[in-house]
């Protein structure tokens, strides 16, 4: 049976709508490109290259040797802080709670987040795994030699000031931002302080499957 001319315009105006309603709705449920600009609006900076993380031997909250091999095979937050610290040290450790808690499970499995002591005089692995635990039984630490600590932080752009630690409750200067390192153990970006925990697990998990 012939087609009439009416008919064939039918079919073209249906596909055409067809056509508009479907890239309305990619346009509206499509996940936005990781953008850099509009990553650094929710503090998160990623690098066009990655960079290198020195190897180091520091002692883990559990007692035992931290190396950057530990630093392979998941991805990792760094935050290099310490337990005596009144401000900023809880809020981010806190901050990294609500980023772990709020991921999807299969991200917050791949996720390991370490606190990086800058105050190896008072902590110690004992101290260490105490306040970590008190945010998450999941969150790693290590601390130990100066000179190895001042090698790790200068290569992951952390500033921090050695105290004169015959003070009494002395305190450490310190950079806040949390330092990201990809499962090959590399260093590929920073989260910038204050955290943005809703922003950021909306993003992270984009992060690591790209």
């Amino acid at each position: 049976m012939a087609v009439s001319g009416v008919q064939k315009t039918v079919v073209i105006l249906v596909a055409i709508i067809a056509l508009i309603v479907g890239a309305l709705v990619y346009k509206t449920t499509r996940e936005p490109a990781l953008d850099r600009e509009v990553l650094s609006r929710s503090g998160i900076f990623l690098f066009d290259t990655p960079r290198s993380v020195p190897e180091v031997e520091l002692i883990s909250a559990d007692g035992e040797a931290w190396t950057r091999e530990d630093l392979n095979g998941q991805w990792d937050l760094l935050f290099f802080g310490y337990t005596y610290c009144p401000d900023i040290c809880p809020t981010t450790m806190a901050e990294l709670r609500k980023i772990e808690n709020n991921l999807p499970a299969e991200q917050a499995d791949q996720l390991q987040i370490t606190m990086i002591s800058v105050d190896p005089n008072r902590d110690t692995p004992e101290r260490m795994r105490e306040y970590l635990e008190y945010f998450s039984e999941g969150f790693k630490g290590a601390s130990g030699d100066p000179e190895q600590l001042a090698s790790l932080a200068s290569a992951l752009s952390i500033a921090y000031i050695e105290p004169d630690t015959s003070e009494e409750n002395y305190m450490v200067d310190h950079s806040g931002q949390v330092i990201m390192i990809n499962p090959e153990g590399e260093y590929v970006g920073f989260l910038r302080a204050p955290l943005r925990p809703a922003e950021l697990s909306q993003w992270l998990p984009r992060i690591m499957n790209r």
